[in-house]
């Protein structure tokens, strides 16, 4: 079984400036000291075409993380997260996979960046799968519950680096 969210933020910026900016390997180390907790690290960044590929280091510490999740980990949580954008019309399509090392869980997300009035939309789906008999629907919970924060913050720092670009 798996968990599944939606999410959608709204930016005062043309879909193209927030695509620019999403893709940006400056912008995506300051998002990661920002918002990318302990041991957080820009690994690679490519970008050619039209497309972009970033991958991620993101640390969690374990004193942040929920009591049940911190005894199925020995210590903090590293999880790496690869990045993909391209451009798609007025706007673009990216994807989102991520996986915690040694651990039986899975996240994937499909992003749509479209126009929406003066400014642009960030829809994010969100699929989050946990094995592990008895209490992976609880741990998928947790999860699906500090990324939607962690998207929040994201998308906060997102919204305050493109005003402070102008």
């Amino acid at each position: 079984m798996a968990t599944s969210t939606e999410t959608s933020h709204e930016f005062p910026f043309p879909a193209p400036a927030l695509l620019a900016a999403l893709t940006d390997a400056d912008y995506l180390r300051a998002r990661l000291a920002a918002v990318g907790g302990a041991k957080a690290e820009l690994v690679s960044h490519e970008s050619a075409d039209g497309e972009s590929k970033a991958v991620l280091k993101q640390g969690v510490p374990a004193d942040k993380l929920p009591s049940f999740v911190r005894s199925l980990v020995n210590g903090d949580l590293v999880i790496e997260r690869t990045e993909r954008w391209r451009a798609a019309g007025e706007g673009a399509v990216g994807t989102v996979v991520a996986s915690v090392p040694g651990a039986p869980a899975s996240i994937n997300c499909s992003l749509q960046l479209r126009p929406s009035g003066a400014g642009a939309e960030l829809l994010s789906a969100l699929e989050v799968r946990v094995s592990l008999p008895f209490v992976g629907g609880k741990v998928e919970k947790a999860i699906v519950e500090q990324i939607g924060k962690l998207l929040d913050a994201e998308n906060t720092f997102t919204l305050n680096w493109l005003r402070d670009q102008q």
